[in-house]
């Protein structure tokens, strides 16, 4: 029951309550409801339910159960202090109690983070500064705990800047003294006949490296008690493989883990190259065996089958994969028996007879050493169920190898008509001669109507034109005249 009440009771509403509570729990009577309007389970134990003596309130209620620290609205952990910020309104007159340097009311002078004036604001009473925005924010637990809340790595970067520019500088001298050094073991070898090679040591040099003086080679000094791994180590006799094909548009190489996955060579025929990229490598073997397991496996895990793990129990996953092939198999079987005897045809099943299927042949195949083939038994190109190499209307070209002038047609006969006959490099003679005199027919038929518009514009404007320039003579006249014609023409035709 669900009620917080400590009154003493008598016997009558005991058993009156029991009665009660026993129907809220039967559900033949409404179940209790708290002062929000919400219901109380009737289930709920009375320890759980009935409020401590410091927290009734006289009404049923679960209010003291639930945590409300939770509901309250806490401060997000992405908010911070904002630093240096300042009020906008600016003081006219120091006032009492304020920073004797700066002349803010929100610290002490032993407090103030500006420049010690020379003379204070207390006594100048000029350029007094705001008081700072005092921000009251309310974190979370996160925000409390977080080292790196209201940190920003921008303030720092000048910091980094500036030990960035003291590192390269450390460079540079030391490369110069390195090569100061070098110049000076180089001038002592050369004044002595002395054959024995001189190494140069560094006395700074904390990498440990040591050169030759003879020659330019500089070898790292390695300690004898470390031990040194190097893995993907390559033969030094193979060919590297970003040597096989040096155009930089070709396949990828991975210097890291000395790697080309595709072929640097797709051009080449296969049975003359001993390398056709990793991805040949892999895809070679047993790889497609366990490939095809692993297919199977998820196949029968998607349809709810419980299989056993490929990693953890390899070989009962072999073993299954068996039971499964050879149930394949037999069911393959029993239906193909089941096509024949309602259908037949068995007998175009069977295999031909030794006498028509001979065991030699005329067909001479060359091996070389590796086992390559280097003569006979071309390899085969695959081709589609559709027709390939079959040209229409007499065409060495497929339609669509020639484009002009927003026009699709034939490469061979430059024909954009489909199915068209082939007409050949006749045909495309002809049409060089066709477009050619268009071009003669155009230009005649432009300067024509040119030469026509002049004569009318100087019939029009012959008299404005004289009237004008009257000062200058007949041939300065024809020239401008002229000029002015052909821009006049020029714009015509373009709007034509």
């Amino acid at each position: 029951m669900a009620s917080s009440s400590h009154m003493f009771k008598s016997r009558d509403e005991l058993k009156k309550a029991r009665e009660l509570e026993q129907a809220r729990k039967a559900g033949t009577i409404e179940p209790e409801k708290d002062e929000q309007g919400r219901d109380i389970n009737p289930h709920i134990p009375q320890y759980i339910s009935k409020a401590p003596w410091y927290l009734d309130s006289g009404v049923p209620t679960l209010k003291h159960q639930r945590n409300e620290k939770l509901h309250q609205t806490r401060g997000d952990i992405d908010k911070w202090y904002e630093r240096g910020k300042r009020l906008e309104t600016k003081k006219r007159k120091f006032q009492k109690g304020c920073c004797e340097n700066c002349g803010a009311g929100t610290h002490k002078t032993k407090d103030c983070m500006e420049r010690p004036r020379k003379v204070g604001a207390k006594w100048t009473g000029k350029d007094l500064q705001p008081d700072e925005t005092i921000q009251d924010i309310d974190l979370s637990w996160e925000g409390k705990h977080d080292r790196w809340n209201g940190f920003n790595p921008a303030e720092y970067k000048h910091i980094i800047e500036y030990h960035e520019s003291l590192e390269k500088e450390r460079q540079r001298l030391k490369a110069e003294q390195i090569e100061k050094e070098l110049t000076q073991k180089t001038r002592k070898e050369k004044d002595s006949d002395d054959d024995d090679l001189s190494e140069f040591s560094e006395s700074d040099n904390d990498e440990g490296f040591k050169q030759k003086a003879s020659g330019d080679v500089i070898i790292q000094q390695k300690d004898e008690g470390t031990r040194v791994t190097v893995r993907n180590l390559r033969i030094r006799e193979d060919t590297a493989k970003y040597l096989r094909n040096l155009d930089v548009n070709s396949a990828y190489y991975d210097p890291k883990s000395r790697s080309m996955r595709a072929d640097p060579l797709p051009h080449i025929d296969p049975d003359d190259k001993d390398f056709a990229g990793d991805n040949f490598i892999l895809y070679s073997g047993d790889t497609q065996k366990i490939a095809q397991v692993q297919l199977n496996f998820m196949e029968a895990e998607r349809q709810g089958l419980e299989m056993p793990h490929l990693i953890a129990e390899p070989s009962l996953a072999e073993l299954v994969h068996r039971e499964y092939k050879t149930k394949k198999e037999s069911v393959e079987e029993k239906h193909r028996r089941e096509v024949l005897e309602k259908y037949g045809g068995e007998e175009y099943l069977r295999k031909p007879s030794d006498e028509l299927n001979p065991q030699q042949s005329e067909l001479y195949i060359e091996y070389g050493p590796d086992g390559r083939i280097r003569k006979g038994l071309e390899k085969s190109i695959p081709r589609s169920k559709y027709a390939e190499d079959v040209h229409e209307g007499n065409h060495s070209s497929v339609w669509g190898s020639f484009y002009k002038n927003g026009r699709w047609g034939y490469k061979c006969c430059h024909q954009t008509v489909r199915r068209s006959y082939c007409t050949g490099t006749a045909g495309r003679d002809a049409e060089h001669t066709s477009e050619a005199i268009m071009m003669a027919a155009t230009e005649r038929y432009y300067e024509n109507r040119l030469q026509e518009d002049c004569t009318q514009y100087f019939k029009k404007n012959s008299e404005k034109v004289s009237e004008s320039q009257g000062s200058m003579n007949d041939n300065m006249k024809n020239a401008n005249l002229e000029s002015h014609f052909r821009k006049e023409g020029t714009k015509s035709i373009n709007k034509s």
